[in-house]
């Protein structure tokens, strides 16, 4: 049933007034303890499932520079300003650059601000106003490619009889994406399909007084309510199996062969643990479920042992699937893989930071977490029969965050709902496998264009 405007403000005003839903976290899931190895070989697996490559990819540039805004703002060099500087004729968008930004020195001030402006607005390349991935990622032999192209790149090596493609992104640039794409595309290679964010997904804006804010015209402010929004981009897709990425977690083409290795094995990973599932389904016994709980750590034994009869079994084993690949946490600790406990159920969820109480007990657990948030997610969406699940019925409502942000000035305040990843999958079935660092190579700053995934 669809909720009426006044509904969901005062829905969406009482959340924020009730604060943010922390997470109570029961400690990190650790290898053999909710995360469990790939193993090297699989039984022969007829794969006969349809697979889409889900990106989201709506996200700007902007964030990649912010160093730069920063300079531009209080005109400070910074070492992170020097570092890249330095190493401006590393970066594949060098040859962009006009000759003379090529060799600009951090002792003229002029220069510099010059240069940045060019970078950055439409006087020159615009990156800040640039999806992330229309950015050049990469100097290949084929030219600079962006993140669309090596995505797209990469995704071609996926071993599925049917395969498609399809990224979320700002429609009023559709067209740059799609002739960027091109260029690496063949006439008869896969179909490549686009979505928005559904703006009725956006959220109302309060002031600190809870008080709605409203734009000139009288009509309710309005802002993206993050990408746990794409909830419903995803139920849209019709294909039995969905793989997920960021759009910005790309190598460069000539060393992306290990990530499509591990595309390629968890797609017969997950169909071999859906088989079971549906085994399992159809011959239900606790005895059974607690055999395969053993092998993939996808549900608590606290879980498990409330099950009272059949049907509860069926209905634990009856809805959507992921295996996430997760790698070693090699930096600062924070979100990531969780044992964590709500209404007495301790399940397995991918926690983000802001989620984590900042009450000591919940800070040293956090603290002891091994692994990063999802390198991959490999999805299953439909079942025995072959009918596909409304996602929406497996999320939790009550994952939302609250994010306070300026406009105009003033201090605001809205709802984002439950992460993609996080609440709005937190009742599938998860299996949580390790693989190697070199699968994840984000992008966060320009600077990580300088790190070994991305350079040739």
């Amino acid at each position: 049933m669809k909720v009426h405007s006044s509904d969901s403000i005062s829905i969406q005003r009482q959340k924020i007034a009730n604060g943010n839903q922390f997470i109570r976290l029961i400690k990190p899931c650790t290898l053999n303890d909710g995360i469990i190895q790939l193993p090297e070989i699989l039984p022969e697996i007829q794969l006969n499932a349809s697979v889409t490559w889900f990106i989201p990819s709506s996200g700007s540039g902007s964030r990649m520079f912010q160093f730069l805004h920063d300079f531009l703002k209080n005109n400070l060099i910074t070492a992170e300003l020097k570092f890249f500087i330095q190493n401006l004729n590393r970066f594949p968008f060098f040859e962009l650059l006009e000759e003379k930004y090529k060799n600009v020195s951090v002792e003229n001030m002029e220069e510099l601000i010059d240069l940045v402006e060019f970078i950055l607005f439409n006087k020159g390349l615009n990156f800040s106003d640039l999806p992330k991935g229309l950015i050049p990622f990469h100097s290949a032999e084929i030219g600079m490619t962006t993140a669309f192209q090596d995505q797209y790149l990469q995704g071609k090596g996926i071993q599925a009889t049917q395969l498609e493609f399809h990224f979320t992104i700002q429609q009023q640039y559709q067209q740059q994406i799609e002739e960027s794409i091109l260029r690496v595309r063949n006439e008869d290679d896969f179909a490549i399909s686009f979505s928005e964010q559904n703006s009725e997904t956006d959220s109302f804006v309060f002031n600190d007084k809870l008080e709605l804010i409203v734009t000139i015209d009288s009509s309710p402010l309005k802002k993206p309510a993050g990408h746990g929004s794409l909830l419903e981009n995803l139920n849209q897709i019709q294909t039995d199996i969905i793989l997920l990425k960021n759009i910005d977690n790309v190598q460069h083409s000539a060393k992306c062969e290990l990530s499509i290795t591990y595309w390629n094995h968890l797609l017969k990973y997950i169909q071999l643990i859906k088989n079971q599932l549906i085994d399992l389904f159809e011959n239900p016994s606790l005895v059974g479920l607690k055999e395969l709980n053993k092998m993939y750590q996808f549900s608590s034994d606290n879980l498990i042992d409330s099950l009272e009869n059949i049907d509860e079994i069926r209905d634990l084993v009856n809805r959507p699937l992921r295996v996430c690949g997760m790698v070693k946490n090699s930096g600062q600790p924070g979100g990531g893989p969780f044992w964590i406990e709500k209404n007495g159920v301790v399940s397995k969820q991918i926690v983000e930071q802001a989620q984590i109480s900042t009450i000591d007990s919940q800070q040293q657990i956090m603290k002891q977490s091994t692994h990063f948030n999802p390198v991959m997610i490999i999805a299953s969406v439909k079942d025995a029969k072959g009918e596909k699940y409304n996602l929406t019925d497996y999320r939790d409502n009550e994952s939302y965050f609250i994010v306070h942000k300026k406009h105009e000035g003033n201090e605001i305040q809205f709802i984002e709902n439950p992460g993609l990843w996080n609440g709005s999958m937190a009742n599938w079935l998860t299996v949580f496998v390790e693989l190697p660092a070199e699968t994840f190579s984000p992008v966060k700053t320009v600077l990580d264009l300088l790190n070994e995934m991305h350079q040739l």
